[in-house]
């Protein structure tokens, strides 16, 4: 049995390995549900489970859920009470990567990169090239981006409107059409399961080659 430890994704491997797999579970804790695109029924979410594109993810009120893109290892974690689908569209070096939440809320750690990534609610479109932020979005309030490092254009889908939110500052966007940004209220930012964790963890990815033959990729994260 070979074994590949990845501590920098190759893009090649997991081309010829995952074809349309774009992510991996991490950590999954409390009711955590997955319907795998293409189907019509959700079954448990278990931690080392790789995701199509597609895939949609729903969490119970203290469920939760880390996801890690397999291109570049950018983060989502998902908490209580969210409802998500995992988009991505593979290109020759990444992954343009799309989530589609109707409520809830999510953190999202995102690496560089060459293609936007893009939370879409009901309400607005948030979209980066790198950085670090809370999203909440409610069908009834709205959405709230909350930065916690890079810069976050946030667009509200009525009107049009945009702020860019950055690191100490939140992003209202309303389903009336308008936008406003503010001071972070310390508050208001929702604790990380995760930030329990100390040093680096590692899940592994059991693969079958062509042949038969037995491979294991080892991802290694903080």
């Amino acid at each position: 049995m070979k074994i590949y430890k990845l501590i920098v994704f190759s893009v090649l491997i997991f081309s010829i390995a995952f074809g349309n797999k774009i992510a991996v579970a991490t950590k999954v804790k409390g009711l955590v549900e997955i319907m795998p695109t293409g189907k019509k029924d959700f079954l448990d979410l278990k931690s080392g489970t790789i995701l199509s594109d597609g895939d949609k993810i729903r969490t119970g009120r203290t469920g939760f859920a880390a996801i890690i893109f397999i291109d570049d290892k950018s983060t989502l974690k998902i908490k209580g009470n969210t409802e998500a689908v995992i988009s991505g569209q593979r290109t020759a070096a990444s992954i343009s990567k799309k989530i589609n939440m109707d409520i809830g809320t999510v953190r999202a750690t995102i690496q560089k990169q060459n293609t936007d990534f893009v939370i879409q609610t009901p309400t607005s479109v948030a979209s980066v090239k790198g950085t670090d932020f809370w999203l909440i979005t409610d069908p009834v309030a709205g959405d709230q981006v909350i930065g916690i490092d890079g810069v976050i254009s946030l667009v509200n889908s009525e009107t049009g409107q945009e702020v860019e939110v950055t690191e100490g500052m939140s992003g209202i966007s309303t389903p009336d059409g308008n936008v406003g940004l503010d001071e972070t209220n310390p508050a208001s930012i929702p604790d990380d399961p995760s930030d329990e964790q100390d040093g680096p963890s590692q899940i592994k990815i059991y693969l079958e080659g062509p042949n038969g033959e037995q491979k294991v990729l080892v991802i290694e994260y903080q």
